[in-house]
């Protein structure tokens, strides 16, 4: 017999998994909301080419990166979920 016991509601792992995905839109928000600072900055020279083209690389790595790893964080929490809800409506 198992020791390894869940005490959880599938409906809360159901709200942690979409608040993870609000989480990534406002990161994806955050990150171009610096993009429209700096392309609206009055800095016009070379060395901001520079810094928006490392910026852009910035927001790129960090928005695949949050993706990435949300998207696998709801996957995980919505088998949970799906798990927890078949064991319960199994019960005797």
């Amino acid at each position: 017999m198992s020791t390894d016991h869940v005490n959880a509601s599938p409906s809360d792992i159901r709200k942690l998994a979409r608040a993870l995905q609000e989480f990534e839109t406002k990161i994806t928000e955050v990150t171009k909301q610096g993009r429209r600072a700096i392309d609206g900055a009055y800095w016009h020279d070379k060395q901001k080419d520079r810094f928006v083209t490392l910026y852009k690389e910035f927001q790129n790595r960090t928005n695949r990166f949050v993706g990435m790893e949300v998207k696998q964080m709801v996957k995980s929490l919505d088998a949970l979920a799906t798990e927890l809800e078949r064991a319960r409506d199994h019960r005797f």
